[in-house]
Parts: structure tokens; sequence; C-alpha cells
């Protein structure tokens, strides 16, 4: 039943997103409707990608708990990303500040997060084909 529902639901957006993108390039509707529906589209996802899951971990409590791993160790990446972030201001070569002390160590830290998560994805991959190699 939930699945026949969510097609239904799905070929109705898909549908209606082919007949708001035939009509803004024929000009009949402008850009700022086409932005709208994206927006209505986007928080709709983000609804689902949000709600479906809990959803999921509350039928399935074991999965909860490997979600639960993920999150915190994701936690502490960002953690040791932001641990180890600098926070100078940036100015550009005319004087006017481009990033302050907080922004910067934001930014900052989240590239050193997404560095550390790289360098672990390289690694889990390499030791994968190794240890199969091994086998």
């Amino acid at each position: 039943m939930n699945s026949k529902l969510f097609s239904i639901i799905l070929m109705t957006l898909l549908g209606l997103s082919a007949v708001l993108s035939v009509l803004f390039f024929v000009d009949v509707i402008s850009e700022g409707l086409l932005i709208m529906w994206c927006y209505v589209l986007l928080g709709l996802a983000s609804v689902a990608a949000i709600v479906f899951p809990l959803i999921n971990m509350a039928q399935n409590p074991k999965s909860a708990k490997n979600a639960l791993i993920g999150v915190v160790a994701l936690a502490i990446v960002c953690g040791i990303g932001y641990a180890l972030a600098g926070s100078e201001e940036f100015f550009t070569l005319d004087g006017k500040l481009l990033a302050d002390a907080s922004s910067s160590k934001y930014s900052e830290a989240g590239l050193i997060a997404f560095y550390i998560m790289g360098a672990a994805a390289i690694i889990a991959v390499v030791y994968a084909e190794v240890s199969k190699m091994l086998k």
C-alpha cells in the first residue's frame, strides 16, 4: 500500500515538475514560480530525509545503534576539525573584511573534517582491496 502511494506521489511531483518546466520554456510562467517550486521540492525532500530514517530507526532499534555510532564518529571528526582550525581574519586587497574570526574557524574546520573523512575513505578502499587480494 505505502509503495503504491509513494509511487503515485512521486509520479505526480515529477509530472507537475515537467509541466512547469515546459511552461517556463515557452515563457508562460516566470522563473520566480519555478524557483518557488524548487523550494517546495527541496522542503519535501528535506522532511522526507529526516522523517523516514527516524521511522525506520523506531521500527528497527538495532539499526539505530549503527546509525548512532556513525553520527558519533562524524561528531568526533567535526570536533577534531574545529579544534585544529585557526581563527584568522582575512581581508581583500583593498582592506575590506572577507572573513571574520568565527566564519574563518568554521570554514577551516569544515575543510579539515573533509580532509580527514577523505583520507579515511581512501584508506578504507585501499584496505578493502588489499584484504580482498590476500584472501
